[in-house]
């Protein structure tokens, strides 16, 4: 009797390290699987970062990623911005990885 606790203890245990190891992981973002994500408003500000008045009132902060046209922005464009990371967080702000200018309505 012993001996078959033992086993289904030791099965039990070796499923519940199997579960805690099962993540996967992007090695290209540090570890870090980031999903991207687009909101659209008017270019408030530029700089080393850019500030957008969003659709629905709220300025949002970016970070520019590598790939950003930087030149071609201007403030006062409507675009749409495509991000990782979360709107509204300062540590680590949103990456802006494209800006599309778009029709102004």
């Amino acid at each position: 009797m012993r001996r078959l606790l033992t086993g289904i203890l030791a099965a039990l245990m070796l499923l519940t390290l199997a579960a805690c190891g099962s993540g996967k992981t992007d090695a290209s973002s540090g570890g870090k699987k980031e999903d991207s994500a687009t909101v659209s408003g008017v270019v408030n500000r530029m700089g080393d970062f850019l500030v957008l008045l969003t659709e629905d009132g709220a300025y949002q902060v970016f970070d520019f990623g590598e790939d950003v046209d930087q030149e071609s922005l201007e403030e006062g464009d409507s675009v749409t911005v495509t991000y990782t990371g979360e709107l509204g967080s300062e540590d680590p702000a949103p990456v802006a990885v494209s800006v599309e200018k778009t029709d102004a309505a």
